[in-house]
C-alpha cells in the first residue's frame, strides 16, 4: 500500500473513532460523573443522550450535499472541527441546556464524517484495496469506544479533562485530514447528473419493508439503554468505581471487533437465525447487568455480549436491506441505519424516564423484552436476492454506488407478487463486510441527488 493511501486510512480511522467512539458513544461512559457535576436527573440525561442521534440525522444529508460542492477534504476537516467544538463545549458545560446543545453538536460530526471518507477512499485507493481500506476505517468506531475507557481511567473520573483531551485529538485529526485527503477527486467519483435520472425498477414500499423497519427501530431502541446508562448501573447498583466502568467500555469496543463476521454468519446460517440469536444475546446482556451488578464476571460478560451483539446486528440489517432492495442498493444501505438511529432517539429518553420513575432493573428488563420482541420479526428470505459476489466488501458495498452495484448484480427474476427474487432464494453473501456504525452512504447520495435535482427544477421554473 502506498504512503498516501496509508496516511488517508490512518486519518480516516481516527476521524471515525473520534466522531463515533468519542463524540457520540462516550457520553454513556462519563454520565455518572456528569450527573453529579451538572445536576442531571435520569430523565434529563436520557433526553440529552438522544441528542447525539438527532445530530446524526440532521447532519447526514448535509454532509452528502457538501461533499459534492466543497469536496471530500473540506467536509472531512469540518467533521473533525465539529467534533472538537462539540466536545470542548461538553468539557465546559455547567448547565443541562448547554450540555444538551453540546452533545447534539458533537453528534453531528458522525453524520458529517463518513461520506467524505468514503468519497476519498474511492478516489485515492485502487479498487482492489478499497474493501480493506473501508474495513479498517470503519473499525474506528469500536477502536474509539475501546480507547475512551483507558482515557477515563487516566483522567480518574474527571470527565471535563477527558473531553478536553478528546477535543484536542479531534483538532490534531483535522490537521491530519487536511494533508491526507485530496482537495478534489476525479469527476467519476462524484454523483453525476445522469445518476439522478437513472431509472429504478422498484418502489420504496414492498413486501418485507415494514419488517426491516420494525426490526431496525426495535434494535436501536433496545440498545439505547445500554449505551446511555450502563456505566451508571455499574457504579450505582454494582457499587464499582469509574475504573471498572472504563473497563466495561473497553470490553464493549473490543468485543465489537468480532462483529465483522456478521456477513459470514448470515451467509452460512441465514438472516433469521443470526438475527434472533444476537437479539437474545443483547437481551441477556441487559438483564445480566442489572440482575448481577455486583459480580464483576457477570458485568464483563454483559459488556462483551452487548458489544458483539450490537455490531453483529448492524451487519445483519445491512444484509437484510441490500437483499430486499437489490434493484436499489442505496436504499437498502440507508433505510436500516436511519431506522436504528430513530430507535435510539426514542429509546434514550424512554430509558431515562423509566430509570427515574421505576429504577434501573425495571428499565433494563423492559428494554430486554423489547429486544426479545424484535427477535420475533421475520425476514422473508424467499424474496431476497443473491446479487453480490462472495468477496470482501468493495467500493459499491460501502459507498452504496447504485450504478456500479447494478453493474455487478446478476439479473434477477420476478416473483409472483412482483418482488425481485433470485432463483436460489439465498441471502447475498457480503464476505467480511464490517460496518460498526457507519451511516447509510448510498441513501445519503440518493437524497442529495434528489434535493439537488429539485433545486435545479425550481431554478428553471423561476427563470
Amino acid at each position: 500500500m502506498k504512503r498516501p493511501e496509508r496516511r488517508l486510512i490512518v486519518a480516516g480511522i481516527l476521524l471515525i473513532g473520534i466522531s463515533y467512539g468519542l463524540a457520540r458513544f462516550a457520553y454513556g461512559l462519563f454520565l455518572p460523573s456528569m450527573r453529579d457535576d451538572v445536576g442531571l436527573s435520569t430523565a434529563t440525561a436520557g433526553f440529552i443522550g438522544s441528542g447525539a442521534y438527532v445530530g446524526y440525522c440532521l447532519a447526514i444529508v448535509a454532509s452528502a450535499l457538501w461533499v459534492e460542492r466543497l469536496g471530500a477534504r473540506l467536509v472531512a476537516v469540518i467533521a473533525a472541527l465539529v467534533a472538537a467544538g462539540g466536545m470542548a463545549a461538553i468539557a465546559v458545560s455547567t448547565h443541562p441546556l448547554v450540555l444538551a446543545v453540546a452533545i447534539l453538536f458533537a453528534g453531528m460530526s458522525t453524520g458529517l464524517a463518513s461520506p467524505p471518507m468514503a468519497q476519498a477512499v474511492s478516489g485515492v485507493i485502487d479498487e482492489a484495496r478499497q474493501g480493506r481500506a473501508n474495513t479498517l476505517i470503519n473499525a474506528g468506531t469500536s477502536l474509539g469506544v475501546a480507547v475512551s475507557g483507558p482515557v477515563a481511567f487516566l483522567a480518574t473520573g474527571q470527565w471535563r479533562l477527558a473531553y478536553a483531551v478528546f477535543a484536542v485529538a479531534a483538532l490534531i485529526n483535522a490537521l491530519m485530514l487536511w494533508f491526507s485527503v485530496p482537495r478534489r477527486l476525479d469527476a467519476s467519483d462524484t454523483p453525476s447528473e445522469a445518476d439522478s435520472t437513472t431509472p429504478r425498477t422498484g418502489g420504496l414500499r414492498r413486501p418485507g419493508m415494514f419488517a426491516l423497519v420494525l426490526a431496525a427501530i426495535g434494535m436501536g431502541t433496545a440498545s439505547a439503554a445500554y449505551w446511555n446508562f450502563a456505566s451508571d448501573v455499574v457504579m450505582t447498583l454494582g457499587d464499582f468505581g469509574q475504573n471498572t466502568a472504563s473497563g466495561v467500555w473497553v470490553l464493549i469496543g473490543v468485543a465489537g471487533l468480532f462483529g465483522g463476521v456478521a456477513g459470514d454468519l448470515v451467509e452460512r446460517l441465514g438472516v433469521n437465525w443470526v438475527h434472533r440469536v444476537w437479539l437474545c444475546a443483547m437481551a441477556l446482556s441487559l438483564v445480566l447487568l442489572v440482575l448481577m451488578p455486583t459480580h464483576l464476571m457477570a458485568v464483563g460478560i454483559s459488556a462483551a455480549l452487548f458489544g458483539a451483539a450490537y455490531i453483529m446486528l448492524t451487519g445483519v440489517y445491512l444484509v437484510w436491506g441490500v437483499g430486499l432492495y437489490a434493484d436499489r442498493p442505496a436504499v437498502g444501505l440507508g433505510l436500516p441505519f436511519l431506522m436504528i438511529a430513530v430507535g435510539q432517539v426514542v429509546g434514550s429518553p424512554l430509558a431515562g424516564y423509566l430509570i427515574g420513575s421505576q429504577g434501573s432493573v425495571f428499565c433494563f428488563t423492559t428494554f430486554a423484552l423489547i429486544a426479545l420482541a424484535t427477535a420475533l420479526v421475520r425476514h422473508r428470505e424467499r424474496h431476497q436476492v443473491s446479487h453480490y459476489p462472495a468477496h470482501p466488501a468493495g467500493k459499491h458495498e460501502v459507498n452504496g454506488n447504485a450504478d456500479k452495484a447494478r453493474a455487478e448484480v446478476a439479473r434477477p427474476g420476478k416473483s409472483s407478487d412482483g418482488t425481485v427474487a433470485a432463483s436460489t432464494g439465498s441471502v447475498a453473501p457480503l464476505g467480511r463486510f464490517y460496518l460498526p456504525a457507519m451511516p447509510p452512504l448510498g441513501a445519503i447520495e440518493w437524497i442529495a441527488r434528489r434535493l439537488s435535482g429539485s433545486r435545479r427544477v425550481a431554478r428553471r421554473r423561476r427563470d
